[in-house]
């Protein structure tokens, strides 16, 4: 392919003269979700001119009548390059990104004609949303590891990009799950777990063929009407489109052992490297079927890797058996297998009407969760499953547009364990001498450290499923100088969950020693679930209907006011009964009688969880031009977005409550190496536990019944600047998020209090206590009671574990400053360049790590007070180019630099000096909360490089030879952990582990299209 053809194709250049006029005629207000739009004047034509608007891609035609005033306006244009005519007046062009709104006049008659063309979307300066456009040539040549098109999201202010495993997204102060994403107008946001989008909580595949992805956009905020379910961030994203012409590609990307570094702190410790390799592939091709009429596209891609893993680490100086320790400390690799399918066909019925109807298939295996203290048997794989088909009819007539889109979805994650059969545990610290006295208690000898073996199959097994079908509709109209907007969409939703938990059994052994063998027929104890929870679905209506309007009384002022309702069936579980057990022992629990908690609050009858009819979102926005030329711009917003409830939280009740775990001591019958079968068979050891169970069973959550949704008030100002090439925008940021939603701990004892610091006399015997506060990780409240101290009784009666419970207190505040400076990369130029930096001070009243279902470190989530929000960065430079070197060789670097995340404190008697006292029964002192920051200029830096050279065939089309490098520097960048870095008294300290996958890399690849 020649640098013009690709240009052309890929980069959707633009000529200089054009690019300064398109600075001022983009003008849209909130921010179009995945079309486009092109409006102009016609000076000196008559009301009733028609304009001819021609989609170079496709050939499909839609036609515009001038006003009386000459103005026109065409909305609803798939992104792409158009042509642009009026009778007499000539010809022009522009291509349109996804939102962007292109404007383009027709001078009088012997003036000269002026070719606008729209590039990216930050150009739209008039537009109140703080939105980013993805460019196709930004996709295609910007450095990347592993093909997600969501990567590249940190290219927007105020948004991240997690490293080292699944690309989550996270922006505004809040978790991932508050971002919603789009895919052709479909929102793909995951309704059951964590993650944002479905299979990227813990999954480290792709949610969609990067190959098939035109472009998209990031909104960072202030977004239209049209949109719910996103409490922060929103990605809308366009897929592509055959065309009138045959064009394809073919790719192939290859990464073998030779080209990874070693990460840092492996090499440091002589561990062998691993055997690595991926190799990534994939193509696409697309073309009429009837010419004009009928047209396809289809696309493919796949992963076949060995991804980099930590070898095994048992500590130094491990007195594990040999035999264990040869399948511990050994490289892990874990095996990735991932494919993915698109196809489309796009009908253009008349010149009013297309449909377009797509097909999605995803299949993936991940070979992953090896701890670092466990054989590869004891490895899960992250199995995901994914069939989505949509049906898209667009409809103009004038002044009027209307999009209705039809959407099925089946999608099923989950993590089957490698191995079969039971857990075995071997605790290094624990002498088969110990566990034969007499007096060894087993129950409390059943936690598992870094030093221990995890051996067998993994004891825990989870799974999530969806079934949705969507219904959306928007209709638009254009009145004068109003565009009004209204729609509705309509989701059923069909969700279930399944936890395995034990349900085979943890069986404990004792430490044989170095020189000694491990035998796995004699365990001194055992945890297994003897009432596994069962597989809990539910049903769910999603209604959402808004209406909005776009005003623009002149060249200088332009206005918009959306409002938008969202409705929910069964937010919550709503059919849920709590079990009897449960509700006579919340309403004779002391400790929340003490505490003023009302158990009718968490006890569900199946009709008392009604659903929340208020989430009503009022959406504001502005923009000013001082000179109505777009060379300066104000602009502003303000507005609601409320997110919804995940599935998880709802059922975590369902799933925990119906669970019953026991523990057993063996009392030395397994010893001699022949007890009873119960010593090693599954089955036996469930029977046997069921007759050692007393009380009603283990752990309790509790779910309120009034649990709201969580939301986000949004406010930003900003200004819009054009010198010459270069676009400069300087943006406040505000925002206030509600309702963000953990399970706290509930366990307090009959006075009230949530911990209990005993005191003692010469002797051992208590001789009072004083209250320990709330802040405190205590996985299990002492029962016992002393008469010298007024807390006592801290369980559940009838239960032997923790009680957690639903809570909605959770809030966070960020304010920011957004500068992003952008000089477009076009056909005519020789460079060009992206910089964002984000200063923000994000907090919140939850001590917890983002994406937290349980708040076990403490009784409620602001018992710690206001920090920073753990994992969110301070700061954030991100910087980006491309450059056209001699030799037709492009250049495309991306430079990354942040403060490092906020993170948490943890003080326990083993990381203090002095030691610290910790309550009876508690574990430490940890807030999970921002705490720190790195002490360091930079807590987190990276420089990617791609290089290509294209080379023209003697017979068509071209190839195209790539070289990326990843963190080119090999700069070490530690993780920054509660547990480890936050470690300690006083902290931080300095964290001895490396973010994964980001030791320096290669890759190099070659691509053929035609």
């Amino acid at each position: 392919m020649t640098r013009k053809y690709r240009c052309n194709r890929f980069q959707q250049g633009i000529s200089a003269t054009a690019l300064a006029l398109a600075l001022a005629a983009a003008s849209p207000a909130f921010a179009q979700t995945d079309t486009a739009s092109i409006e102009g004047r016609v000076v000196g034509a008559p009301a009733g001119t028609q304009v001819v608007i021609t989609d170079t891609n496709t050939g499909q035609k839609s036609v515009a009548t001038v006003d009386a005033s000459g103005r026109y306006r065409v909305l609803g244009l798939r992104p792409s390059s158009y042509s642009v005519s009026v009778a007499g007046k000539g010809e022009q062009t522009t291509t349109l990104l996804v939102g962007q709104t292109a404007r383009l006049d027709f001078a009088a008659e012997g003036d000269d004609v002026i070719v606008v063309t729209g590039t990216r979307r930050v150009l739209d300066v008039r537009s109140s949303a703080v939105s980013t456009s993805i460019t196709p040539a930004q996709i295609e040549v910007l450095p990347q590891q592993r093909r997600n098109f969501l990567s590249f999201a940190e290219l927007a202010p105020g948004v991240a990009v997690t490293r080292g495993g699944t690309a989550q997204i996270q922006a505004g102060g809040v978790s991932a799950s508050n971002v919603n994403v789009l895919l052709d107008g479909i929102s793909i946001k995951n309704p059951i777990n964590h993650g944002g989008v479905f299979g990227q909580n813990f999954g480290l595949g792709n949610p969609f063929p990067q190959i098939a992805i035109q472009e998209y956009q990031v909104i960072t905020q202030n977004f239209g009407a049209e949109t719910g379910q996103a409490g922060s961030a929103l990605v809308s994203a366009v897929t592509k489109t055959g065309g009138d012409e045959f064009h394809g590609s073919l790719f192939y990307e290859y990464q073998p052992k030779a080209f990874i570094t070693q990460p840092f702190f492996e090499k440091r410790r002589g561990d062998p490297k691993p055997d690595l390799n991926r190799n990534q592939f994939g193509g696409e091709l697309g073309g009429p079927i009837i010419p004009g009429v009928l047209h396809f596209y289809v696309a493919g891609e796949g992963t076949i890797e060995n991804r980099p893993a930590s070898t095994g680490f048992l500590g130094d100086n491990s007195t594990l058996p040999a035999s264990i320790q040869s399948e511990i400390l050994v490289p892990h690799n874990r095996d990735f297998r991932q494919g993915l399918y698109f196809g489309k066909l796009s009908w253009f019925a008349t010149g009013n009407d297309t449909v377009d109807g797509t097909v999605f298939v995803r299949r993936e295996n991940n070979l992953s969760d090896i701890d670092a203290n466990a054989a590869s048997s004891h490895g899960r794989t992250i199995k995901t499953e994914e069939e989505r088909y949509s049906l898209r009819w667009r409809h103009s007539a004038g002044d009027f547009l209307n999009v209705l889109n039809l959407s099925y979805n089946d999608a099923e994650q989950s993590t089957p364990s490698i191995g079969d059969g039971p857990e075995f545990l071997v605790i290094e610290n624990l002498t088969p001498a110990q566990v034969s006295d007499p007096a060894f208690d087993a129950l409390a000898n059943f936690n598992v450290g870094g030093r221990d073996a995890q051996l067998g199959a993994h004891f825990f097994e989870q799974g999530d499923r969806q079934k949705t079908f969507t219904a959306k509709n928007d209709a638009s109209w254009i009145l004068g100088e109003h565009k009004l907007k209204a729609g509705f969409q309509v989701v059923h939703l069909d969700l279930s969950r399944t936890v395995n938990n034990s349900f085979d059994g943890r069986y404990f052994f004792a430490n044989p020693g170095a020189g000694g063998a491990f035998d796995p027929t004699i365990p001194y104890g055992a945890r297994i679930n003897i009432q596994p929870s069962p597989d809990v679905s539910g049903k769910d209506w999603q209604l959402g209907f808004y209406v909005e309007d776009e005003w623009r009384p002149d060249d200088h002022w332009t206005f918009n006011a959306g409002l938008r309702w969202d409705f929910e069936t069964n937010a919550n579980n709503n059919n849920y009964v709590t079990p009897a057990a449960i509700v006579t022992a919340l309403n004779n629990y002391q400790g929340w009688a003490a505490r003023g908690i009302d158990p009718a609050d968490y006890i569900s009858t199946g009709d008392n969880r009604k659903p929340q009819y208020d989430a009503f979102q009022p959406r504001l926005g502005f923009s000013y031009d001082f000179a109505g030329d777009g060379v300066t711009v104000l602009f502003g917003g303000a507005g609601r977005y409320y997110d919804r409830s995940l599935f998880i939280e709802g059922v975590i009740e369902t799933l925990t409550n119906s669970n019953r775990i026991v523990g057993v001591d063996f009392d030395g019958a397994c010893a001699g190496g022949n007890g009873p079968a119960y010593c090693t068979d599954s089955n036996a050891l469930r029977d046997f536990a069921i007759t050692q169970l007393a009380g009603n069973g283990g752990d309790v959550w509790v779910l309120n019944n009034e649990t709201e949704l969580p939301f986000s008030d949004q406010f930003d100002l900003g200004l819009r600047r054009r010198f010459g090439d270069f676009t400069v925008s300087l943006i406040y940021s505000h925002i206030r998020s509600y309702n963000i939603f953990q399970f706290t701990r509930a366990n307090f004892f009959t006075n009230g209090w949530y911990s209990r610091v005993l005191q003692f006399d010469a002797g051992g015997n208590v001789i009072g206590c004083t209250d320990g506060g709330d802040a405190w990780i205590q996985d299990f409240t002492p029962n016992s009671t002393f008469a010298a101290c007024p807390a006592g009784g801290g369980q559940l009666p009838g239960f032997s574990g923790k009680l957690n419970r639903g809570s909605s207190d959770g809030k966070a505040r960020t304010n920011a400053i957004y500068l992003t400076i952008e000089k477009p990369f076009t056909e005519d130029s020789t460079w060009g360049m992206q910089t964002t930096f984000t200063y923000q001070r994000a907090r919140t009243n939850v001590a917890a790590e983002l994406n937290s279902d349980e708040f076990f470190n403490g009784a409620s989530q602001d018992a710690y007070g206001w920090g920073y929000v753990n994992g969110v960065e301070k700061w954030r430079l991100v910087a980006s180019g491309q450059y056209r070197a001699p030799f037709d060789i492009l250049v495309s670097p991306r430079l990354t630099l942040t403060s490092g995340p906020a993170f948490g404190n943890i003080v326990a008697p083993w990381n203090s000096t002095p030691p610290l006292q910790v309550p009876d029964g508690a574990c430490c002192f940890g807030n999970l909360g921002g705490v720190f920051f790195p002490d360091k200029t930079f807590g987190y830096k990276r420089f990617d490089l791609y290089l290509e050279k294209s080379v023209e065939t003697p017979w068509g089309g071209d190839l195209v030879f790539n070289f990326e490098a990843f963190n080119v520097f090999n700069w070490l960048n530690r993780n920054y952990s509660s547990w480890g870095a936050g470690g300690g008294s006083p902290a931080p300290l300095v964290e001895d582990s490396q973010v994964g996958d980001d030791a320096r890399q290669f890759q190099v690849g070659v691509k053929y299209n035609f």
